[in-house]
């Protein structure tokens, strides 16, 4: 009973650390590359993201408005899209 509780503690212990300290770092790292200048924006994604705080009459009206977006049609859901998130650098 008692080796159990120890590496039950033992284990958790591991998987804590795992979280607070290896987890965390790779984090940081990824989020370095994306960050100020050198980010990049899906236009792809951020047209079809603006359908979630629109509304449209029909399903053939919401496809139209992603299509005119991703030819540059509509830049300010761009330009939302990017003070939203903070990259005023960034390039599409």
């Amino acid at each position: 009973m008692k080796t159990v509780v120890i590496t039950i503690l033992v284990l958790a212990v591991l998987v804590g650390g795992y979280f607070l300290f290896f987890k965390d770092s790779t984090t940081k790292e990824m989020g370095d590359t994306n960050s100020g200048d050198q980010a990049k924006i899906d236009v792809n994604t951020v047209c079809e993201g603006a359908l979630a705080y629109m509304t449209f009459p029909s399903g053939e009206a919401s496809a139209k408005f992603v299509e005119e977006c991703k030819n540059g049609e509509h830049p300010e859901v761009i330009d939302r899209y990017k003070a939203d998130m903070h990259l005023d650098g960034a390039a599409i």
